[in-house]
């Protein structure tokens, strides 16, 4: 579920220039329908399924070392060899497939949070709160605490001229050598200020949560209906109404460059939280209740799978939008982009339980098993 839903924001990123991820005024726009995609990405998708991810690469860390240390092995090398390689791949996916990857990210937050997963729980929650604040205090000491022209200097970025817009659909419908020198500088970017100013402090805080709901049983669904749905509510309400009240404010703002980063990117923060929650709840009460079964036998392939489905979607999107592939870099709106999404689940809900019908891991989790196994013993 989680690893589907991330391409419905990422899809902005491999269709359009890198801008249009954060300023919904350029690439597809906010024109006639577009708007109303807008709207649904930014309440139901936007940093809500990146935050499960998070969470659940967190509870991840905790199973992973548990069933480590029952076998008596070397837990410590283990996870440390299993981060390194996740990094080769994280780089490789970054500069030569697509810069917004997340797996890098994950591969230095997941060797950190490493040391605190056996904290009580208390502790987790502390770190976890801590850490989600850092960023959410910065944006709010920047927003208020530099004058306004300096502000609309700082995030000038944020409105890319025309002749900026064309140079870089003219670099992504190029050729393959012709797109790196900016795949290049967006990975970098992604990995130098925007690790340090957001990624790594969200991305932590959402490990450490997930930690926590995985030794409380949360996610291995050891709760009862009643909890699930429960848990719907306590995140879908306020998810929803923080919602609304981000979206209502960035269009009263006209979008303004200051106010989206700062201002706008805490309602994202706080709401992506609850709504991450909320979903949670939503699969597992769908789970216990046996709904859909078919369907979560698809979903549950597509999870076994999800380091393959991560990196095929990128693939798949690269070869539909950049030059090496159709070249249709700039030229989808957001409908036209979300049936490319929808084209995008149905095969990988196809394909994930035929490959797991005669094999027991996804392609890239057989490599990534082998690899940090091998590097072990020799």
């Amino acid at each position: 579920f989680a690893v589907l839903g991330i391409l419905i924001m990422n899809i902005t990123s491999f269709s359009q220039i890198s801008m249009a991820y954060v300023n919904p005024t350029v690439g597809g726009g906010l024109e006639g329908y577009n708007q109303y995609f807008q709207a649904f990405n930014y309440i139901f998708a936007d940093t809500r399924f990146m935050s499960i991810f998070s969470i659940l690469f967190g509870a991840g860390v905790v199973l992973f070392t548990q069933r480590i240390e029952a076998k008596g092995k070397r837990v410590h090398a283990l996870h440390y060899k299993r981060m390194f390689w996740l990094l080769v791949f994280g780089l490789i996916h970054a500069y030569f497939i697509w810069a917004g990857d997340i797996l890098v990210a994950y591969a230095i937050c997941g060797s950190f949070v490493f040391f605190f997963r056996k904290k009580s729980i208390r502790k987790l929650f502390m770190l976890a709160v801590i850490l989600f604040l850092v960023p959410i205090s910065l944006n709010f000491m920047i927003y208020y605490g530099m004058p306004t022209a300096e502000l609309d200097s700082t995030f000038a970025f944020f409105y890319p001229s025309e002749k900026d817009i064309a140079s870089q659909i003219q670099a992504m419908r190029g050729s393959y050598l012709e797109q790196m020198p900016l795949r290049v500088d967006d990975a970098i970017q992604i990995q130098t200020i925007g690790f340090v100013i957001e990624m790594f402090w969200r991305s932590c805080a959402m490990m450490f949560l997930g930690m926590i709901l995985y030794r409380r049983g949360i996610l291995s669904a050891e709760k009862s209906t009643v909890y699930y749905r429960k848990l719907m509510w306590v995140g879908f309400i306020p998810g929803l109404i923080l919602s609304g009240i981000g979206l209502s404010h960035a269009y009263a703002s006209e979008w303004n460059a200051a106010y989206v980063m700062n201002i706008g990117a805490n309602y994202k923060f706080v709401s992506g939280l609850f709504m991450a929650l909320g979903y949670i709840g939503l699969v597992i009460w769908c789970f216990k209740k046996g709904i859909l079964k078919k369907f979560q036998n698809r979903l549950q392939a597509t999870g076994r799978m999800a380091f393959t489905n991560y990196i095929g979607m990128s693939v798949i999107c690269t070869l539909i939008f950049n030059g090496h592939g159709l070249g249709l870099f700039g030229m989808f709106d957001r409908l036209q982009q979300f049936l490319i999404v929808i084209s995008v689940w149905v095969l990988i809900l196809i394909l994930s339980p035929l490959v797991l019908k005669n094999y027991r891991f996804g392609p890239l989790e057989w490599l990534w098993r082998k690899l940090t196994y091998f590097s072990l013993r020799n």
